[in-house]
This record gives structure tokens, C-alpha cells and sequence, in this order.
């Protein structure tokens, strides 16, 4: 698991490294129900994954559409910003098509990174050299090393 999660993470840096800005003319369509064409795991095999209780509930903060990378099966993808008690996660996604939807309660996959807030930004716990923020218009800015390195635009 660990091995994918790596794998996913380098097909991220090198897609956004790849483009200083994602540009977008028109945003998917966000919705309220899960996306069928993104691949979930069977059964659950982090903490993260399993069931919530009512004290462990999840709410959606936001979605941002990153058109400048793909999944390895030529997916678009997004990114999911979720809180969920006192601690706020990113994630990917995947989805096919124009129209993406999501759940107002997603559940924090294996794939998501924790973020810890720093002044106006958000650090990954995981990799301190990522930051993320959300400007004035309300884009996703992801940071590498400092350097921005994408700006997404926010969904819905």
C-alpha cells in the first residue's frame, strides 16, 4: 500500500511539476452522490477507511479540478479537502466524464494526506515540502518546496 501511495504521489509531482498553473475554461459539474467510476478499495485496510461513527463524522470543505494531470487509466482528477473531527485531509480522486460527484460526508481514503494549518497555509504531515491554500478566489494553490507549482479552480 505504501509502495502505491508513493506511486501516486510521483505521478502527482511530476504531473504538476510539469505546468506552473491549471487553467480551465469550464470546471466540472459537481454533484451530491458518489462518482461509480472511481475505484475503491474492497475492504478496508487503514483506520481511515473503516466506517465513522456520529463522533467521527466527515464533511466536505471543497473540491478542486486539476487539469493538468490524469490518473494512470486516463482518469481526470480533483482534489477533495475534508474535515473530520479537529483534522483536515486532502485526497485525489478520480473521474471520468464531465461530471464529477461526491458525497457531502466522503470518507477519508488511503490516498488522503493530513495537512496541519501554518499561518495562511496548510503543510502535508506527511510531506512538509507541500503546502496548500485557497487565494482570495477561492483556487486551490499547491506548493512544492515553496515554488507553486499548480492552481486549481474550485468546484461547485
Amino acid at each position: 500500500m505504501k509502495n502505491t501511495l508513493r506511486l501516486h504521489r510521483l505521478v502527482w509531482l511530476i504531473g504538476a511539476l510539469a505546468t506552473s498553473a491549471c487553467t480551465q475554461s469550464q470546471a466540472p459539474k459537481a454533484t451530491n452522490t458518489e462518482d461509480k467510476s472511481m475505484v475503491q478499495p474492497s475492504q478496508p485496510d487503514t483506520v481511515g477507511q473503516m466506517a465513522l461513527s456520529a463522533a467521527d463524522s466527515t464533511h466536505l470543505l471543497g473540491v478542486w479540478f486539476d487539469e493538468t494531470i490524469k490518473s494512470p487509466e486516463g482518469a481526470n482528477v480533483a482534489y477533495q479537502v475534508i474535515a473530520r473531527q479537529q483534522r483536515v485531509f486532502i485526497q485525489p480522486i478520480a473521474f471520468k466524464g464531465k461530471k464529477l460527484q461526491v458525497s457531502d460526508q466522503p470518507v477519508v481514503s488511503a490516498y488522503a494526506t493530513e495537512l496541519k494549518k501554518n499561518g495562511n497555509y496548510y503543510v502535508s504531515l506527511e510531506s512538509p515540502e507541500d503546502a496548500y491554500e485557497v487565494d482570495k478566489e477561492g483556487n486551490l494553490l499547491i506548493f512544492h518546496k515553496g515554488k507553486l507549482v499548480v492552481v486549481c479552480k474550485k468546484i461547485g
